[in-house]
């Protein structure tokens, strides 16, 4: 019976510290810019509680978050999403990441949209391993001015 109460209250314990993790760590859900009048110009993005900068968007009209990845050349998806978006097979491709060499592709996309700023035909590389977490990457960044402070990222377009 002690050892009964004792698991559970351990497993409320953990449960609870991974609930107030999840929710502490969870990416900011609003940028500024987006309503703008006359069409966007500067897009502010708040940096997460993780210290990095998210933004929900879009793949070929899929939903997706976007991790900003200045580090990434090309905006980079998993597998299923490359599915779901219609980017075909792509072309065999080599990508060096943090966590060694992953073998994917690079497909051609329609349509990338981060927030309200899109850029068509850009190239996307599928990394089969990525996770739920796309990457927004430089050949989608080089489309904006970027300046990040401690506290935001603004996308500002050239």
């Amino acid at each position: 019976m002690k050892t009964v109460l004792l698991v559970t209250v351990w497993l409320g314990l953990i449960g609870a510290g991974w609930f107030l993790m999840h929710s502490a760590m969870a990416p900011p859900q609003v940028v500024d810019g987006c309503g703008d009048a006359g069409g966007v110009r500067d897009l502010r993005i708040p940096v997460a509680r993780d210290g990095h900068f998210y933004l929900e968007g879009a793949v070929n009209g899929v939903p997706v978050t976007f991790l900003v990845d200045t580090g990434a050349s090309y905006v980079t998806v998993d597998a299923a999403l490359a599915r779901s978006a219609g980017l075909g097979e792509g072309t065999p491709a080599l990508f060096n990441t943090a966590a060694g060499t992953v073998q994917g592709a690079i497909a051609r996309s329609r349509a990338v949209r981060a927030a309200c700023l899109e850029v068509a035909g850009l190239s996307v590389a599928v990394n089969p391993g990525l996770g739920d977490v796309a990457l927004l990457g430089q050949n989608f960044l080089r489309q904006f001015e970027a300046t990040q402070t401690r506290t935001e990222l603004l996308l500002r377009r050239h």
